[in-house]
């Protein structure tokens, strides 16, 4: 860190000052349920105040890679499966939204120099006419499209928290919300070319011979670099995740954001295309989960220096000069949006109360606000005052949106009423009649793995559940990965080991996790750290011995299956069945021996709590004694029997062929009387007679017995 301070005296001393705040207020702000977003935009007007920045340019520079991350990230998103299971939100009443918010806020400003729009702040609210006139079209269009995006940082966490994401007004916010995040792309990239280009005074003529040559171009190059990627960034990857290597993924993440955006920039784009194109490259590889896992605690810091620089940005002195002009454009811009979306949701099949409810939760202004202002005060597109005039109104609609959450659900339900309400959620926000979809997690894809994988989408568990089981299997070769989809298998690239990798997967909980590695202690430290992550969730573990087992019901795990002792089971079982016992023995032996053995488990368990730390590392040798005893005396004497109903109706049918309609009954009645007689038996005589019993009824053996017969007349 002194390196740092020496080489970037100044901006080292103000990131450290960042890092300081980031430790003092993100936790306060976490405790009271706040956004992080609102944690750092306070920070940054704190330390500025407190005059605590030295270099803001500097760290402005540096808090630009955030955004870089942020439109890598969302990238990531946009896998085909995403985009087809909100096509219809996402692409229709998400376009229509950013369409219809934009002219509206577009219109109010114009026409330019004389709107409806300053003609109300200065009016009414006597603004300065300075600040509140649209000098150009470019100014009125880059405030409509700022205004028109909503906060996904704070609407998402809402949803989440009030377990919403899965209701059907859930899934339309969210489709909207990704509609405004493919949407800023084109604004972030076409932005810098229009303002680059002088177009007063021309032609329609001069402005096609301007912008064809170089939108083909922009295709073109945009089409050439897609594909290039598409082949080497995938077998880049592969190499990469076959080392095996924590440290050299994440270098490789890193590369490929700033890579695809220095990249992209020298093409002549913006930065920020690079960083979605790559994200995007990534989205449909096996790899996006894991990527997304690594780069979120550097999107996380970046874009909170970013929010930080915002925050710095904040001028409370404006905002008290002006405060009437603020709070109507707040009012104005909340206003807009509930409409615009409240109306337009019903069209796409939304009810008058969940149209009501998305109108509100997306009524405020969002965090790519403050990157398209950003971006419009560089190009001197926006006045100084009136950019920050817009950032303090965007700010104040965020610091709203829990309010405006639960304004919007007291107006749905006055909207159509209790009965309504109580159809749209129930308490926690989930939907009536809904079966549990959370997936089951199998920490692993070998043998075993794939064993517990085919098990859950058999018959009988589709039968259990009235559908299929849904599960996510992560494991970290590429080799076996490839093989396993193409197999069809629903396995990702990732250590799933890290809560993280699972939230990144859109698992927040799972419904149970089979944890099947091969290594000892790579076993216990995930079973640890899923336990931690998850306590309330049944853990299943492979272990593969008797200690190792121990160890992992030590971590958390709350069932142990011992792959030796199971093995050594279903020898045992193999073995004996070749020797003549039955499968009701079989079947009480084995169940027997796994319920003795994972008391001995537990037992092992809790006397190592107990020991040392030294006594812990070195175990002593187990051995396992069976204690036949300890078993139900009834239960055992009924296994040494084989199935009454069998034989029954072999003897039975027999009857029947003879034409004896009677002898069915008093055979089914006999065989009654013979198994009560039989309860009463020692074990080894029943097993003695049982296998006489099955010598008889083999035709090789009543064959031989009646040649051995003749000869001995």
């Amino acid at each position: 860190m002194s390196t740092l301070c020496t080489v970037m005296p100044t901006a080292g001393l103000d990131f450290l000052t960042f890092l300081a705040a980031t430790v003092l207020v993100i936790p306060i702000f976490k405790s009271v349920k706040a956004s992080p977003v609102l944690g750092f935009l306070f920070s940054g007007l704190i330390l500025e105040k407190l005059g605590l920045f030295r270099n803001i340019e500097q760290v402005q520079k540096l808090s630009e890679l955030g955004v870089l991350f942020l439109l890598f990230e969302m990238g990531l998103e946009l896998s085909l499966d995403r985009l087809k299971g909100l096509a219809k939100y996402a692409f229709g009443l998400g376009t229509a939204q950013v369409a219809l918010t934009t002219l509206a806020f577009t219109l109010f400003a114009l026409p330019v120099g004389n709107g409806l729009g300053t003609q109300i702040l200065v009016k009414v609210f006597h603004a300065n006419p300075q600040l509140a006139a649209i000098r150009t079209l470019d100014e009125a269009i880059v405030i409509g499209a700022a205004l028109s995006l909503s906060s996904s940082a704070f609407v998402l966490q809402l949803l989440s928290e009030r377990g919403e994401l899965t209701t059907k007004f859930g899934s339309a916010t969210l489709g909207i919300l990704l509609l405004q995040d493919i949407a800023v792309v084109p604004f972030l990239v076409l932005l810098p070319v229009i303002e680059t280009t002088d177009l007063e005074g021309q032609s329609t003529a001069t402005l096609l011979t301007l912008f064809v040559p170089t939108a083909l171009q922009t295709l073109g190059s945009l089409a050439l670099l897609l594909l290039g990627g598409r082949l080497i960034l995938r077998r880049v990857f592969e190499l990469v995740a076959e080392s095996r290597s924590d440290e050299t993924f994440v270098a490789l993440c890193l590369l490929t954001v700033t890579g695809a955006s220095l990249l992209t920039q020298r093409l002549g784009f913006s930065d920020t295309l690079g960083a979605f194109i790559a994200g995007v490259l990534l989205a449909e590889t096996n790899y996006r989960t894991q990527v997304e896992a690594d780069i979120r605690p550097f999107r996380g810091m970046l874009l909170g220096l970013f929010f930080v620089t915002t925050g710095s940005s904040l001028d409370l002195q404006l905002f008290f000069q002006q405060w009437p002009i603020v709070i109507a454009l707040t009012g104005g811009l909340i206003a807009t949006k509930i409409g615009i979306i409240g109306t337009t949701a019903q069209a796409f099949g939304l009810s008058k109360a969940e149209a009501i409810r998305t109108g509100f939760m997306l009524s405020q202004g969002g965090e790519f606000a403050f990157v398209l202002l950003s971006l419009a005060n560089e190009l001197k597109i926006l006045p100084m005052e009136l950019n920050r005039l817009l950032i303090i109104v965007v700010v104040l609609s965020m610091a709203l949106t829990p309010a405006l959450a639960e304004a919007g659900k007291r107006f749905a339900e006055a909207a159509e009423g209790d009965e309504a309400s109580g159809d749209l959620t129930l308490s926690g926000g989930e939907p009536k009649d809904q079966k549990d979809v959370r997936p089951v997690v199998i920490c692993g894809f070998g043998e075993i793995g794939q064993t517990v994988a085919n098990m859950l989408e058999s018959p009988f568990a589709i039968s259990l559940e009235r559908g299929k089981v849904p599960y996510v299997a992560f494991d970290m070769s590429p080799h076996r990965l490839e093989a396993a989809r193409a197999a069809g298998f629903n396995v990702m690239y990732g250590d799933a080991t890290r809560p993280q990798v699972l939230r990144a997967a859109g698992i927040e909980y799972p419904r149970a996790i089979a944890v099947v590695f091969s290594a000892r202690q790579g076993s216990v430290n995930a079973v640890k750290h899923l336990h931690e992550a998850f306590p309330d969730v049944h853990i299943f573990a492979r272990a593969i011995d008797l200690n190792h087992a121990s160890e992992l019901r030590q971590a958390g795990a709350t069932t142990v299956t011992t792959s030796e002792q199971e093995a050594g089971l279903g020898l045992g079982a193999s073995l004996l069945g070749d020797l003549g016992a039955n499968e009701n023995s079989l079947n009480f032996l084995t169940k027997a021996l796994r319920k003795q053995i994972t008391n001995h488990v537990g037992e092992m368990a809790t006397e190592a709590q107990s020991r040392s730390p030294d006594e812990q590392n070195a175990p002593a040798e187990q051995v396992f004694v069976f204690d036949s005893e300890a078993c139900n005396p009834d239960e055992m004497r009924r296994s040494f029997l084989p199935p009454s109903r069998t034989a029954a109706l072999s003897r039975t049918n027999a009857s029947i062929s003879s034409g004896d309609s009677r002898s069915g009954e008093s055979t089914s009645q006999s065989t009654d009387e013979e198994d009560s007689e039989a309860m009463r038996k020692p074990g080894t005589q029943l097993l003695a007679e049982a296998k006489v019993n099955e010598s008889h009824q083999d035709p090789k053996a009543v064959k031989s017995v009646s040649q051995h017969s003749h000869s001995s007349h």
